[in-house]
């Protein structure tokens, strides 16, 4: 399971991600969607610890995280679990 709580992102003054919140079960398929600028990717840098997000949890399967204060050990076993592909990849 894949739980992403009350995730908050700003860059100065422009708040991109304002508490988002989703839930996954195994076997699931999501899309993520949006305009350009919605904050799709940062989403996605910030569950995978690319960006720091300025609130927020991240739970998948046994190992949970607060998604603004992790440690490195704990994004480093978070990423051994996920994958991201770049667009331009």
């Amino acid at each position: 399971m894949l739980k992403i709580t009350d995730v908050h992102k700003s860059f100065g003054k422009n708040e991109v991600l304002k508490g988002v919140s989703f839930e996954m079960e195994k076997g699931d398929v999501v899309a993520i969607v949006g305009s350009s600028g919605s904050g799709k990717t940062t989403l996605l840098r910030c569950m995978e610890f690319f960006e720091r997000a300025d609130k927020g949890h991240i739970r998948l399967g046994d190992l949970e995280a607060d998604m603004a204060t992790h440690s490195k050990r704990i994004a480093g076993e978070l990423r051994k679990r996920t994958a991201f592909v770049f667009q331009n990849y």
